[in-house]
This record gives structure tokens, sequence and C-alpha cells, in this order.
């Protein structure tokens, strides 16, 4: 018996074309043949029969009966072909277990499909790719992963990993740049991002266009939150001299679409950093306004180039204020005209510079009037020096 079924396993083992788990099955029914008809010592004639019929219908070569149960027999002839009856037994076997098979692949896809949804946020839309994948093309989880990252609705969900990778992608070859985040890390920083941006009151920029903006442009959440810091904020709670002056240099003052500009961008960090230079000619302006002087643009934003603070501003404009009255009067007296006296003051105050007109109307004033107890040196002196 031993012989014999060595010579049907191998029999079956040799049919070309059938897969592991076919044989497997075939090899099952044989078994399930010589076990019900030929007892626990040898194969009989008619089941050795029913076997090779199995093994014929599969595509393979019958197995000879040489021995019995009492010894050596001549070899049995082939068994006549039968008519074709459709599938075997052993072939709708097999079918119902591969169908089984995929049925629990659908399962297990639809289950990968919704995880992937719910961690990603892509949608129902890129399930049928991943049960395709999973059921039909053998993916592991694994290979799923990085499959999905090339399909339309991962790409649009992290559009924002396409715009760094396509703007950095000579830095990042260089190593002098880092490699885009993972997806994890993605959802992450959006995290960040709604957190900063809702305490600041600016819930409705929280949202995946503007995350994948600022992503694209390697705008961190520490980087936004000192944006809407040092600018933002500072508008948003400007004092009402500010204000009035801001509104020249931001029509938009205190709307969304300032903020979106502030942070995101063509050049988030240029155009931030040139927000903080109207603001600070703003500040500057302010100060003019607040001792009455004339305010000009231009005068501000020569000072703010040249770093005065407001704080620097409020002192120098407050000591031209005290000035100006009595140099305007002596420049009439000696002169006939008090133009350019600001601009003298501001030079001094502002720029470091020594006003060789006020200097010589002192000399006139102390030439017209020594010794007298009208405008004295020390007096005139205290109303018109200034240094910054």
């Amino acid at each position: 018996m031993a012989k014999r079924v060595d010579a049907v396993k191998k029999a079956i083992d040799a049919i070309p074309g059938l897969t592991g788990a076919q044989k497997k099955v075939l090899q099952t029914q044989a078994n399930t043949i010589a076990a019900s008809k030929g007892g626990k010592t040898t194969i009989g004639k008619g089941e050795l029969a029913e076997i090779n019929k199995l093994i014929e219908s599969a595509g393979g070569k019958s197995v000879s009966a040489t021995t019995t149960a009492k010894g050596y027999t001549a070899p049995e002839p082939e068994p006549e072909p039968e008519p074709d009856q459709g599938k075997p037994d052993w072939m709708l076997q097999w079918e119902m277990q591969q169908e089984a098979a995929r049925e629990a692949a659908k399962v297990s896809a639809f289950d990968l499909a919704r995880t992937f949804a719910n961690q990603y946020g892509i949608g129902a839309s890129i399930a049928d790719r991943i049960i395709d994948m999973v059921a039909n093309q053998g993916y592991t989880s694994e290979a799923v992963a990085l499959a999905i990252q090339d399909t339309p609705e991962y790409k649009q969900r992290f559009a924002g990993l396409e715009l760094y990778k396509k703007k950095y992608a000579t830095d990042i070859a260089a190593g002098t740049k880092a490699e885009p985040p993972t997806a994890a890390e993605y959802m992450e920083i959006e995290r960040s991002y709604q957190t900063v941006l809702t305490s600041f009151g600016l819930g409705e920029l929280a949202n995946r266009q503007t995350f994948a903006e600022l992503i694209g442009n390697d705008v961190s959440p520490y980087e936004v939150q000192e944006r809407v810091v040092k600018v933002y904020d500072k508008i948003n709670n400007a004092d009402e001299l500010l204000k009035q002056q801001l509104q020249t240099y931001f029509p938009n003052l205190g709307t969304s679409d300032f903020a979106k500009a502030l942070l995101t961008g063509t050049s988030p960090q240029d155009m931030a950093a040139e927000l903080q230079r109207k603001i600070s000619r703003a500040e500057i302006s302010s100060e003019m306004s607040r001792f009455g002087l004339g305010v000009r643009q231009p005068l501000s934003q020569e000072l703010e180039t040249l770093g005065v603070t407001r704080e620097q501003a409020r002192t120098g404009f407050g000591k031209i204020a005290e000035q100006l009255q009595p140099a305007e009067k002596l420049a009439q007296i000696y002169e006939g005209t008090s133009a350019g006296i600001e601009e003298e003051l501001i030079g001094e105050q502002f720029k470091g510079l020594q006003s060789q007109r006020r200097k010589r109307l002192e000399q006139q004033e102390r030439a017209a009037f020594a010794g007298s107890s009208g405008i004295s040196e020390v007096s005139l002196k205290r109303q018109t020096a200034g240094t910054f």
C-alpha cells in the first residue's frame, strides 16, 4: 500500500499547471476515495480507477496497479475515459475555497480601507483601490500604504507634501533640507497649526488649504505663532493713534485676508519681514501725530531703516516739539523764514547731524542780547539742543 500511495502522490505532484493549494485539494480527494473503499492495507482496483479518473481530470497521468493485498498481479489496463460531465468535485471544492478566501480578503480590505480613511481623512473614494490591491493583487498592508501615496486622493489630502517636494527637490537631494514629513507627522503639524490659529481667533484659517501652503513653504508651527504674535496680534491690539496710521498701510486691517497673507504667500519669510517694517513705519508716524508734527511717510520709512523704534520715536519727537517753537521764532527774527527748521531738528535728534543753521542762530542771538535778561546762551541751549 505504501508504494501505491506514494505513486498516487507523485502522480498528483507531477501534474503541470496546478498550484500547491490545488494539489492539496486533489490529494485530499484521493485519500478520501482510498479510505472509503480500499480499507487500511491496500488500494483496490475500483478505488484506484476512481483515483486515476480524478488525476486525469486535472491533466495528470494515471497510476498503474502492480500489487494487491496478496501479492503481485499484472498491470491493470487503463480505464476507458468517460464523457465529460463538468468540473470534477476536487476542482469545485478548490474553487469554493478560493472564493471563500477572496471574500475573507475583501472583508480584510474593507477593514483596511476604513482604517486608512479614518486615519488619513482620505474618504471612501479610496476604498475600491485598497480592496483591489488586497483581494485581487495580494498586497500586504505595508504595500498598500506605499501604493496609496501615488493615488490622486492621497496627493490631494496631503497637498503640502507635493508642494514641499517640488519646491525643495534640489535641497533635499543635496541633504541641506529635511525629507518631507510622513503622513502621521503631517497631521501632527496640522494639529499644531490648528491650536495656534484658534488661540488667536483665526479659526477660519485653520483648514487644509492653509495648512498645505504652510507645510509646502516649510513654515513651522513655531514660525506661525511668531508671525501672529509679532505682526497680526500687534496690529489687532494697536492703540487709536497707531490704528489710524495702520489704515494707510493696511486697508484691510483686522480681516482674515490680511492674516492669511501674513502666514502664507509666495515668500512668507519676506512677506512677514515687510509687514513688520510697515508696522514700524506706522508706529513712527503715530508718534509724529502724537506731538502735532506733520506726518510724512518717507520720513517714517527712513527712520525705520535707521532702526528707530516706537519708544525712541516718542522720545525724539517729544524733544523736537519742545524745541521747534523757540527755534522757529529765532529763524523768523534773523532770517525772515522758519522753513526747514523741523528737518534740522529731526536730523539732530535721529541722525546725529549738528545743525549749522541752529548754531548760527544761537550766535546771532548771543550777539544781540549779550548780558541781557532775554534768551541767554544757557536757556537757548536748553530749549534747542538735543541728542539721540
